[in-house]
Protein backbone atom coordinates (compact mmCIF):
# COMPACT_ATOMS: atom_id res chain seq x y z
CA UNK A 1 0.00 0.00 0.00
CA UNK A 2 1.27 3.45 -0.78
CA UNK A 3 0.67 6.11 1.53
CA UNK A 4 -1.48 8.15 -0.53
CA UNK A 5 -4.21 5.29 -0.51
CA UNK A 6 -4.33 5.33 3.20
CA UNK A 7 -7.86 6.16 4.16
CA UNK A 8 -7.77 9.06 6.51
CA UNK A 9 -10.62 8.89 10.00
CA UNK A 10 -10.77 11.56 12.41
CA UNK A 11 -10.66 10.15 16.43
CA UNK A 12 -13.76 9.70 17.90
CA UNK A 13 -12.37 11.81 20.93
CA UNK A 14 -15.47 10.87 23.20
CA UNK A 15 -15.07 6.87 21.93
CA UNK A 16 -11.47 7.32 23.17
CA UNK A 17 -12.08 9.02 26.68
CA UNK A 18 -14.35 5.96 27.21
CA UNK A 19 -11.74 3.55 26.19
CA UNK A 20 -8.98 5.13 27.85
CA UNK A 21 -11.22 5.30 31.07
CA UNK A 22 -12.07 1.19 30.89
CA UNK A 23 -8.24 0.51 30.60
CA UNK A 24 -7.59 2.39 33.73
CA UNK A 25 -10.52 1.30 35.44
CA UNK A 26 -9.68 -2.45 34.67
CA UNK A 27 -6.01 -1.58 35.38
CA UNK A 28 -7.10 -0.23 39.02
CA UNK A 29 -9.62 -2.89 39.64
CA UNK A 30 -9.02 -4.92 43.48
CA UNK A 31 -7.07 -8.20 42.75
CA UNK A 32 -5.85 -7.07 39.38
CA UNK A 33 -3.31 -9.30 38.53
CA UNK A 34 0.22 -8.58 37.18
CA UNK A 35 -0.60 -10.46 34.26
CA UNK A 36 -3.57 -8.38 33.60
CA UNK A 37 -2.16 -5.31 33.95
CA UNK A 38 0.43 -6.37 31.19
CA UNK A 39 -2.09 -7.51 28.74
CA UNK A 40 -4.14 -3.71 29.66
CA UNK A 41 -0.80 -1.80 29.09
CA UNK A 42 -0.15 -3.78 25.47
CA UNK A 43 -3.55 -2.79 24.43
CA UNK A 44 -2.99 1.15 25.85
CA UNK A 45 0.28 1.01 23.54
CA UNK A 46 -1.87 -0.22 20.75
CA UNK A 47 -4.54 2.10 20.91
CA UNK A 48 -1.78 5.04 20.86
CA UNK A 49 -0.48 3.72 17.88
CA UNK A 50 -3.61 3.98 15.77
CA UNK A 51 -4.14 7.32 17.00
CA UNK A 52 -0.40 8.43 16.48
CA UNK A 53 -1.10 7.12 13.10
CA UNK A 54 -3.71 9.17 11.80
CA UNK A 55 -2.20 12.60 13.72
CA UNK A 56 0.77 12.02 11.88
CA UNK A 57 -1.43 11.30 8.31
CA UNK A 58 -3.38 14.36 9.10
CA UNK A 59 -0.12 16.80 9.48
CA UNK A 60 1.59 15.18 6.63
CA UNK A 61 -1.09 16.19 4.27
CA UNK A 62 -1.40 19.30 6.07
CA UNK A 63 2.13 20.70 5.57
CA UNK A 64 1.74 19.08 2.08
CA UNK A 65 -0.67 21.54 1.16
CA UNK A 66 -1.43 24.09 3.82
CA UNK A 67 -4.38 25.41 2.28
CA UNK A 68 -6.13 22.82 1.57
CA UNK A 69 -9.71 23.11 4.08
CA UNK A 70 -10.02 19.91 5.16
CA UNK A 71 -7.55 18.98 6.74
CA UNK A 72 -6.57 23.12 8.26
CA UNK A 73 -9.50 21.43 9.78
CA UNK A 74 -8.48 18.51 10.98
CA UNK A 75 -5.59 20.63 12.20
CA UNK A 76 -8.05 22.24 14.32
CA UNK A 77 -9.43 19.60 15.62
CA UNK A 78 -5.98 17.72 16.72
CA UNK A 79 -4.60 21.63 18.24
CA UNK A 80 -8.11 21.06 20.80
CA UNK A 81 -7.93 17.12 21.02
CA UNK A 82 -3.98 16.47 21.43
CA UNK A 83 -4.04 18.24 25.24
CA UNK A 84 -7.03 15.78 25.98
CA UNK A 85 -5.47 12.90 24.46
CA UNK A 86 -2.80 13.69 26.96
CA UNK A 87 -4.32 14.34 29.95
CA UNK A 88 -6.38 10.82 29.34
CA UNK A 89 -2.33 9.23 28.82
CA UNK A 90 -1.31 11.33 32.15
CA UNK A 91 -4.40 9.16 33.99
CA UNK A 92 -3.32 5.82 32.98
CA UNK A 93 0.59 7.21 33.44
CA UNK A 94 -0.47 7.64 37.06
CA UNK A 95 -2.01 4.21 37.69
CA UNK A 96 0.74 2.78 36.13
CA UNK A 97 2.88 4.18 38.54
CA UNK A 98 0.87 3.43 41.73
CA UNK A 99 0.96 -0.25 40.31
CA UNK A 100 1.34 -3.14 43.09
CA UNK A 101 3.16 -5.09 40.53
CA UNK A 102 5.15 -1.82 38.95
CA UNK A 103 8.49 -4.14 39.72
CA UNK A 104 6.68 -6.51 37.62
CA UNK A 105 5.86 -4.29 34.78
CA UNK A 106 9.39 -2.93 35.18
CA UNK A 107 10.84 -6.52 34.32
CA UNK A 108 8.22 -7.07 32.03
CA UNK A 109 8.84 -4.36 29.85
CA UNK A 110 11.64 -1.83 31.29
CA UNK A 111 12.64 0.59 34.45
CA UNK A 112 12.57 3.37 31.80
CA UNK A 113 8.97 3.46 30.78
CA UNK A 114 8.47 4.49 34.47
CA UNK A 115 11.22 7.09 34.76
CA UNK A 116 8.85 8.75 31.37
CA UNK A 117 5.87 8.97 33.03
CA UNK A 118 7.25 10.83 36.10
CA UNK A 119 8.29 13.21 33.95
CA UNK A 120 4.81 13.32 31.77
CA UNK A 121 3.28 13.96 35.34
CA UNK A 122 5.74 16.52 35.93
CA UNK A 123 5.01 18.03 32.21
CA UNK A 124 1.79 18.42 31.87
CA UNK A 125 -1.94 18.75 34.24
CA UNK A 126 -5.19 19.32 33.34
CA UNK A 127 -5.70 22.62 34.48
CA UNK A 128 -3.24 23.74 31.62
CA UNK A 129 -5.79 21.95 28.74
CA UNK A 130 -6.57 25.59 27.76
CA UNK A 131 -3.57 27.06 27.55
CA UNK A 132 -1.93 23.98 25.23
CA UNK A 133 -4.49 24.47 22.93
CA UNK A 134 -4.08 28.06 22.36
CA UNK A 135 -0.18 27.27 21.99
CA UNK A 136 -1.33 24.48 19.28
CA UNK A 137 -3.32 27.06 17.85
CA UNK A 138 -0.60 29.69 17.30
CA UNK A 139 1.79 27.02 16.14
CA UNK A 140 -0.07 26.66 13.27
CA UNK A 141 -1.02 29.90 12.53
CA UNK A 142 3.21 30.53 12.70
CA UNK A 143 3.52 27.52 10.14
CA UNK A 144 0.74 28.55 7.67
CA UNK A 145 2.46 32.45 7.96
CA UNK A 146 5.73 30.87 6.82
CA UNK A 147 4.10 28.95 4.11
CA UNK A 148 2.42 32.20 2.56
CA UNK A 149 4.88 33.79 1.55
CA UNK A 150 5.62 34.52 -2.47
CA UNK A 151 8.61 36.13 -2.81
CA UNK A 152 9.43 37.81 -6.13
CA UNK A 153 12.75 37.23 -7.25
CA UNK A 154 14.85 36.59 -10.84
CA UNK A 155 11.68 37.07 -12.47
CA UNK A 156 9.94 34.23 -10.52
CA UNK A 157 7.64 34.17 -7.23
CA UNK A 158 9.31 31.91 -5.39
CA UNK A 159 8.19 30.54 -1.42
CA UNK A 160 11.17 30.57 0.78
CA UNK A 161 12.12 27.08 0.31
CA UNK A 162 12.31 27.65 -3.43
CA UNK A 163 14.58 30.97 -2.20
CA UNK A 164 17.32 28.79 -1.24
CA UNK A 165 19.82 27.97 -4.40
CA UNK A 166 19.72 31.87 -4.68
CA UNK A 167 20.96 32.50 -1.16
CA UNK A 168 23.60 29.51 -1.71
CA UNK A 169 24.40 31.51 -4.91
CA UNK A 170 28.32 31.64 -5.89
CA UNK A 171 27.42 35.27 -7.08
CA UNK A 172 28.06 37.07 -3.41
CA UNK A 173 26.16 40.37 -4.72
CA UNK A 174 22.60 37.47 -5.91
CA UNK A 175 23.18 36.26 -1.89
CA UNK A 176 22.71 39.58 -1.02
CA UNK A 177 19.49 40.09 -2.85
CA UNK A 178 17.97 36.87 -1.74
CA UNK A 179 18.61 37.78 1.72
CA UNK A 180 17.33 41.04 1.21
CA UNK A 181 14.22 39.56 -0.58
CA UNK A 182 13.42 37.31 1.96
CA UNK A 183 13.89 39.79 4.79
CA UNK A 184 11.57 42.31 2.86
CA UNK A 185 8.70 39.35 3.80
CA UNK A 186 9.78 39.22 7.64
CA UNK A 187 9.50 42.63 7.77
CA UNK A 188 6.08 43.30 5.86
CA UNK A 189 4.68 40.53 8.81
CA UNK A 190 6.92 41.42 11.28
CA UNK A 191 4.05 43.01 13.62
CA UNK A 192 2.49 38.99 13.05
CA UNK A 193 5.68 37.33 13.87
CA UNK A 194 5.83 39.66 16.66
CA UNK A 195 2.60 39.06 18.29
CA UNK A 196 2.83 35.48 17.54
CA UNK A 197 5.80 34.70 19.26
CA UNK A 198 5.04 37.16 22.43
CA UNK A 199 1.43 35.40 23.04
CA UNK A 200 3.72 31.88 22.74
CA UNK A 201 5.57 33.65 25.20
CA UNK A 202 2.90 34.42 27.54
CA UNK A 203 0.79 31.08 27.47
CA UNK A 204 3.95 28.96 28.08
CA UNK A 205 4.86 31.23 30.82
CA UNK A 206 1.25 31.02 32.01
CA UNK A 207 1.45 27.21 31.90
CA UNK A 208 4.49 27.11 34.07
CA UNK A 209 3.20 29.29 36.39
CA UNK A 210 -0.13 27.04 36.91
CA UNK A 211 1.76 24.15 37.09
CA UNK A 212 3.79 26.12 40.77
CA UNK A 213 7.04 26.54 37.92
CA UNK A 214 9.32 29.53 38.18
CA UNK A 215 9.09 29.93 34.78
CA UNK A 216 9.23 28.18 31.39
CA UNK A 217 12.18 26.69 31.25
CA UNK A 218 12.04 23.97 33.70
CA UNK A 219 8.87 22.77 31.93
CA UNK A 220 10.21 22.85 29.13
CA UNK A 221 12.73 20.41 29.88
CA UNK A 222 10.20 18.16 31.17
CA UNK A 223 8.16 18.71 28.06
CA UNK A 224 10.88 17.98 25.83
CA UNK A 225 11.09 14.54 28.23
CA UNK A 226 14.71 14.89 29.35
CA UNK A 227 15.58 11.73 31.56
CA UNK A 228 19.21 12.19 31.86
CA UNK A 229 20.23 15.50 31.69
CA UNK A 230 19.33 18.97 33.49
CA UNK A 231 19.86 22.93 32.27
CA UNK A 232 22.99 22.47 34.54
CA UNK A 233 24.56 19.55 31.87
CA UNK A 234 23.56 21.95 29.48
CA UNK A 235 25.12 25.21 30.91
CA UNK A 236 28.71 23.06 31.35
CA UNK A 237 28.27 22.30 27.41
CA UNK A 238 27.86 25.97 26.54
CA UNK A 239 30.86 27.05 28.75
CA UNK A 240 33.03 24.77 26.87
CA UNK A 241 31.44 26.07 23.71
CA UNK A 242 32.04 29.56 24.11
CA UNK A 243 35.86 28.69 25.72
CA UNK A 244 36.69 26.15 23.23
CA UNK A 245 34.81 26.22 20.05
CA UNK A 246 33.82 29.50 19.23
CA UNK A 247 37.72 30.42 18.74
CA UNK A 248 38.13 27.14 16.58
CA UNK A 249 35.25 28.21 14.18
CA UNK A 250 36.45 32.19 14.41
CA UNK A 251 39.77 30.83 13.44
CA UNK A 252 37.95 28.35 10.36
CA UNK A 253 35.69 31.74 8.91
CA UNK A 254 38.67 33.48 9.04
CA UNK A 255 40.37 30.72 6.82
CA UNK A 256 37.26 30.32 4.66
CA UNK A 257 37.19 34.57 4.39
CA UNK A 258 40.81 34.80 2.89
CA UNK A 259 40.33 32.11 0.48
CA UNK A 260 36.68 33.54 -0.61
CA UNK A 261 38.71 37.23 -0.86
CA UNK A 262 36.21 38.96 1.37
CA UNK A 263 37.10 41.36 4.35
CA UNK A 264 33.74 40.46 6.48
CA UNK A 265 31.41 37.52 6.09
CA UNK A 266 27.87 38.33 5.96
CA UNK A 267 24.83 36.83 6.75
CA UNK A 268 24.57 35.77 3.38
CA UNK A 269 28.34 34.42 3.09
CA UNK A 270 27.90 32.65 6.24
CA UNK A 271 26.44 29.01 4.28
CA UNK A 272 29.77 29.66 1.38
CA UNK A 273 32.86 27.51 2.12
CA UNK A 274 34.62 27.45 -1.35
CA UNK A 275 35.66 30.03 -3.44
CA UNK A 276 34.14 28.72 -6.85
CA UNK A 277 30.87 28.07 -4.55
CA UNK A 278 29.21 25.09 -2.91
CA UNK A 279 29.47 21.78 -4.85
CA UNK A 280 25.17 21.72 -6.15
CA UNK A 281 23.94 18.06 -6.63
CA UNK A 282 24.11 16.73 -9.87
CA UNK A 283 21.19 15.26 -12.00
CA UNK A 284 17.10 14.92 -11.55
CA UNK A 285 15.11 14.31 -8.54
CA UNK A 286 15.05 11.00 -9.81
CA UNK A 287 18.56 10.60 -10.42
CA UNK A 288 19.52 11.55 -6.97
CA UNK A 289 16.77 8.84 -5.51
CA UNK A 290 18.27 6.41 -8.26
CA UNK A 291 21.71 7.08 -6.65
CA UNK A 292 20.31 7.24 -3.06
CA UNK A 293 18.72 3.61 -3.41
CA UNK A 294 22.17 2.65 -4.87
CA UNK A 295 23.86 3.89 -2.07
CA UNK A 296 21.64 2.23 0.83
CA UNK A 297 22.12 -0.58 -1.04
CA UNK A 298 25.71 -1.27 -0.98
CA UNK A 299 26.18 0.34 2.67
CA UNK A 300 24.15 -3.24 4.19
CA UNK A 301 21.60 -5.53 3.00
CA UNK A 302 19.33 -3.89 5.84
CA UNK A 303 19.38 -0.30 4.97
CA UNK A 304 19.34 -1.78 1.06
CA UNK A 305 15.43 -3.13 2.32
CA UNK A 306 14.95 0.19 3.86
CA UNK A 307 15.01 2.12 0.81
CA UNK A 308 12.96 -0.42 -1.43
CA UNK A 309 10.60 0.19 1.31
CA UNK A 310 10.43 3.47 1.11
CA UNK A 311 10.62 3.95 -2.71
CA UNK A 312 7.99 0.99 -3.46
CA UNK A 313 5.55 2.97 -0.72
CA UNK A 314 5.82 6.37 -2.09
CA UNK A 315 7.59 7.98 1.71
CA UNK A 316 9.39 10.56 -0.13
CA UNK A 317 7.52 13.97 -0.81
CA UNK A 318 10.92 16.75 -1.66
CA UNK A 319 9.07 18.69 -4.59
CA UNK A 320 9.33 22.49 -3.26
CA UNK A 321 5.74 23.92 -4.75
CA UNK A 322 2.99 26.90 -3.86
CA UNK A 323 1.26 25.94 -0.58
CA UNK A 324 3.40 23.36 0.58
CA UNK A 325 4.86 24.17 4.51
CA UNK A 326 8.47 24.51 4.40
CA UNK A 327 11.78 22.82 6.00
CA UNK A 328 12.28 19.22 6.16
CA UNK A 329 10.91 16.50 8.85
CA UNK A 330 10.81 12.76 9.11
CA UNK A 331 7.79 11.09 11.23
CA UNK A 332 6.00 7.43 10.81
CA UNK A 333 2.78 5.75 10.66
CA UNK A 334 2.91 3.25 12.80
CA UNK A 335 -0.03 1.23 12.32
CA UNK A 336 1.52 0.56 8.88
CA UNK A 337 5.18 0.55 10.05
CA UNK A 338 6.02 3.45 7.12
CA UNK A 339 8.45 6.01 8.21
CA UNK A 340 7.61 9.04 6.41
CA UNK A 341 9.84 11.83 4.78
CA UNK A 342 9.19 15.50 4.28
CA UNK A 343 11.26 18.31 2.37
CA UNK A 344 11.70 20.84 -0.47
CA UNK A 345 14.34 20.51 -2.62
CA UNK A 346 16.03 24.10 -3.78
CA UNK A 347 18.98 22.64 -6.15
CA UNK A 348 21.22 22.78 -3.30
CA UNK A 349 23.82 19.98 -1.12
CA UNK A 350 20.20 20.27 1.12
CA UNK A 351 18.75 17.78 -1.71
CA UNK A 352 21.38 15.42 -0.77
CA UNK A 353 21.13 15.83 3.00
CA UNK A 354 17.57 14.63 2.70
CA UNK A 355 18.62 11.36 1.41
CA UNK A 356 21.13 11.66 4.71
CA UNK A 357 20.24 13.30 7.26
CA UNK A 358 16.31 12.16 6.89
CA UNK A 359 17.08 9.25 6.04
CA UNK A 360 18.77 8.35 9.29
CA UNK A 361 15.76 9.34 11.29
CA UNK A 362 13.37 6.92 8.89
CA UNK A 363 16.34 4.02 9.02
CA UNK A 364 15.98 4.31 13.00
CA UNK A 365 12.57 4.38 12.65
CA UNK A 366 12.09 1.76 10.14
CA UNK A 367 14.33 -0.45 12.71
CA UNK A 368 12.59 0.01 15.50
CA UNK A 369 8.73 -0.54 14.01
CA UNK A 370 9.64 -3.76 12.78
CA UNK A 371 12.11 -4.61 15.77
CA UNK A 372 9.64 -5.78 18.67
CA UNK A 373 10.52 -3.16 20.77
CA UNK A 374 7.60 -1.87 22.61
CA UNK A 375 6.36 1.46 21.36
CA UNK A 376 6.91 3.62 24.07
CA UNK A 377 10.46 2.49 23.85
CA UNK A 378 11.17 2.77 20.17
CA UNK A 379 11.89 6.45 19.65
CA UNK A 380 14.33 8.24 22.33
CA UNK A 381 14.82 11.71 23.32
CA UNK A 382 15.23 13.85 20.48
CA UNK A 383 19.28 14.13 21.03
CA UNK A 384 19.17 10.25 20.67
CA UNK A 385 17.16 10.55 17.28
CA UNK A 386 19.50 13.81 15.85
CA UNK A 387 22.13 10.84 16.14
CA UNK A 388 20.85 9.00 14.17
CA UNK A 389 20.70 11.44 11.21
CA UNK A 390 24.01 13.52 12.00
CA UNK A 391 25.85 10.57 12.16
CA UNK A 392 24.21 8.94 9.09
CA UNK A 393 25.54 12.23 7.23
CA UNK A 394 29.03 11.26 7.78
CA UNK A 395 28.15 7.08 7.00
CA UNK A 396 27.28 8.32 3.54
CA UNK A 397 30.21 10.12 2.67
CA UNK A 398 32.00 7.19 0.88
CA UNK A 399 29.34 8.22 -1.50
CA UNK A 400 29.03 11.02 -2.53
CA UNK A 401 30.72 10.68 -5.64
CA UNK A 402 27.08 9.31 -7.07
CA UNK A 403 25.91 12.86 -6.37
CA UNK A 404 28.82 15.53 -6.32
CA UNK A 405 30.93 14.06 -9.36
CA UNK A 406 34.23 15.52 -9.09
CA UNK A 407 33.41 17.47 -6.30
CA UNK A 408 32.18 15.28 -3.93
CA UNK A 409 35.66 15.98 -1.98
CA UNK A 410 34.47 19.58 -2.10
CA UNK A 411 31.40 18.32 -0.56
CA UNK A 412 33.08 16.92 2.06
CA UNK A 413 35.07 19.69 2.99
CA UNK A 414 32.05 21.89 2.77
CA UNK A 415 29.42 19.44 4.87
CA UNK A 416 33.03 19.06 7.79
CA UNK A 417 32.79 23.03 7.81
CA UNK A 418 29.00 23.87 8.21
CA UNK A 419 28.70 20.92 10.32
CA UNK A 420 31.58 22.40 12.79
CA UNK A 421 30.29 25.82 12.43
CA UNK A 422 26.62 24.65 13.70
CA UNK A 423 27.55 24.66 16.97
CA UNK A 424 27.57 27.70 18.08
CA UNK A 425 23.97 28.84 16.27
CA UNK A 426 22.46 26.23 17.85
CA UNK A 427 23.78 26.89 21.31
CA UNK A 428 22.79 30.12 20.75
CA UNK A 429 19.26 29.18 19.40
CA UNK A 430 19.16 27.62 22.89
CA UNK A 431 20.32 30.17 25.11
CA UNK A 432 18.16 32.78 23.34
CA UNK A 433 14.80 30.38 24.55
CA UNK A 434 16.21 30.37 27.43
CA UNK A 435 17.05 34.20 28.21
CA UNK A 436 13.30 34.88 26.75
CA UNK A 437 11.53 32.62 29.12
CA UNK A 438 13.86 33.72 32.22
CA UNK A 439 12.26 37.43 31.15
CA UNK A 440 8.49 36.92 29.56
CA UNK A 441 7.69 40.62 30.05
CA UNK A 442 10.96 41.25 27.52
CA UNK A 443 9.04 43.30 24.92
CA UNK A 444 9.83 42.00 20.98
CA UNK A 445 12.27 44.87 20.40
CA UNK A 446 14.00 43.37 23.60
CA UNK A 447 14.42 40.05 21.85
CA UNK A 448 15.77 41.26 18.90
CA UNK A 449 18.38 43.24 20.55
CA UNK A 450 18.88 39.86 22.79
CA UNK A 451 19.17 38.23 19.81
CA UNK A 452 21.75 40.47 18.12
CA UNK A 453 23.93 40.80 21.51
CA UNK A 454 24.11 37.01 21.76
CA UNK A 455 25.28 36.60 18.20
CA UNK A 456 28.14 38.70 19.28
CA UNK A 457 29.24 36.10 22.01
CA UNK A 458 28.28 32.96 19.60
CA UNK A 459 29.36 34.41 16.47
CA UNK A 460 31.37 36.68 16.25
CA UNK A 461 32.75 36.58 12.77
CA UNK A 462 29.57 37.37 11.25
CA UNK A 463 27.83 40.51 10.52
CA UNK A 464 24.18 41.29 9.47
CA UNK A 465 24.77 45.05 8.66
CA UNK A 466 22.84 46.23 6.29
CA UNK A 467 20.40 43.10 5.63
CA UNK A 468 16.71 43.54 5.56
CA UNK A 469 15.30 42.91 8.81
CA UNK A 470 18.56 40.98 9.80
CA UNK A 471 20.23 43.92 11.02
CA UNK A 472 17.19 44.83 13.34
CA UNK A 473 17.76 40.92 15.21
CA UNK A 474 15.01 39.65 13.34
CA UNK A 475 17.25 35.99 11.85
CA UNK A 476 15.39 34.38 14.61
CA UNK A 477 12.12 34.63 13.45
CA UNK A 478 12.15 31.85 10.85
CA UNK A 479 14.13 29.45 13.09
CA UNK A 480 10.71 27.75 13.45
CA UNK A 481 11.57 25.21 16.25
CA UNK A 482 11.93 28.27 18.53
CA UNK A 483 8.14 28.91 17.92
CA UNK A 484 7.03 25.64 17.68
CA UNK A 485 9.40 23.26 19.88
CA UNK A 486 11.17 25.48 22.56
CA UNK A 487 14.45 23.90 23.90
CA UNK A 488 14.63 20.94 20.90
CA UNK A 489 17.76 22.88 19.38
CA UNK A 490 20.04 22.17 21.87
CA UNK A 491 19.86 18.36 20.91
CA UNK A 492 21.06 18.94 17.72
CA UNK A 493 24.65 20.19 19.10
CA UNK A 494 24.59 17.44 21.72
CA UNK A 495 23.69 14.84 18.60
CA UNK A 496 26.28 16.65 16.37
CA UNK A 497 29.08 16.44 19.21
CA UNK A 498 28.41 12.67 19.14
CA UNK A 499 28.05 12.56 15.05
CA UNK A 500 31.58 13.74 15.18
CA UNK A 501 32.91 10.66 16.90
CA UNK A 502 31.41 8.26 14.41
CA UNK A 503 33.27 10.27 12.05
CA UNK A 504 36.37 10.16 13.95
CA UNK A 505 35.61 6.61 14.52
CA UNK A 506 34.64 5.88 10.79
CA UNK A 507 38.26 7.43 9.68
CA UNK A 508 40.12 4.86 11.65
CA UNK A 509 37.70 1.64 10.81
CA UNK A 510 34.52 2.24 9.04
CA UNK A 511 33.12 -0.89 9.92
CA UNK A 512 33.50 -1.06 12.73
CA UNK A 513 32.32 2.32 13.51
CA UNK A 514 28.96 1.60 11.13
CA UNK A 515 28.68 -1.40 13.65
CA UNK A 516 29.08 0.62 16.68
CA UNK A 517 26.21 3.11 14.43
CA UNK A 518 23.65 -0.05 14.12
CA UNK A 519 23.97 -0.68 17.61
CA UNK A 520 23.09 2.67 18.52
CA UNK A 521 20.07 2.74 15.92
CA UNK A 522 18.76 -0.70 17.02
CA UNK A 523 18.55 0.52 21.03
CA UNK A 524 15.77 2.76 19.99
CA UNK A 525 14.26 4.49 23.06
CA UNK A 526 15.24 1.25 25.16
CA UNK A 527 18.21 3.55 26.96
CA UNK A 528 18.80 6.91 27.45
CA UNK A 529 20.67 8.71 25.70
CA UNK A 530 23.44 9.00 28.19
CA UNK A 531 23.83 5.27 28.38
CA UNK A 532 23.72 4.65 24.77
CA UNK A 533 26.75 7.06 24.05
CA UNK A 534 28.91 5.70 26.96
CA UNK A 535 27.51 2.35 25.57
CA UNK A 536 29.58 3.58 22.21
CA UNK A 537 32.32 4.40 24.08
CA UNK A 538 32.32 8.03 23.42
CA UNK A 539 32.60 11.12 26.36
CA UNK A 540 29.26 13.17 27.26
CA UNK A 541 28.82 15.94 25.30
CA UNK A 542 28.97 18.36 28.42
CA UNK A 543 31.85 15.97 30.26
CA UNK A 544 34.72 18.41 30.68
CA UNK A 545 37.14 18.65 28.39
CA UNK A 546 34.78 17.25 25.58
CA UNK A 547 34.96 19.98 23.13
CA UNK A 548 38.85 20.52 23.66
CA UNK A 549 39.65 17.00 22.68
CA UNK A 550 37.94 16.99 19.47
CA UNK A 551 38.99 19.78 18.27
CA UNK A 552 41.98 18.00 18.09
CA UNK A 553 41.02 14.84 16.12
CA UNK A 554 38.93 17.26 14.01
CA UNK A 555 41.94 19.91 12.68
CA UNK A 556 43.23 16.43 11.23
CA UNK A 557 40.42 15.76 8.96
CA UNK A 558 39.34 19.52 8.26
Amino acid sequence: MKISEIEYKRPNLEELKAKYAEYTKAFTKEGVTAEEQTEIYRKVNETDEEIGTMASLAYIRFTLDTTDEFYVKEMDFYNEAEPVMTGLKTVFAEAMLKSPHRKYLEKEFSPLIFTNYEILKKSYDPIIEEDCVEENKLQTEYKRLLSSAKIPFNGEILNISQLGKYKDSPDREIRRQAFNSHGEFMKENGDKFDDIYDKMVKVRTRMAQKMGYKNYVELGYYRMGRNCYSPEDIAKFREQLIKDWVPFVCKLKKQIADELGIDQIMLYDDNIYIKEGNPQPIGSAEEMFANGKKMYEEMSAETGEFIRFMLDHDLFDVIAREGKSNGGYCTELPSYKMPFIFANFDGTSGDVDVLTHEAGHALASYKAMNSGILAELRQGGMETCEVHSMSMEFFAWKWMELFFGDRANDYRHMHLLNAITFLPYGTMVDYFQQKVYENPEMTPAERKQLWLELEEIFRPYLSNKGITYMEDGGRWQYQSHIYERPFYYIDYCLAQTIAFDFLIQSKENYGEAFANYDNFLKAGGSKTFVDLVKGAGFKLPFEDGKLAEMIKKLNAIV
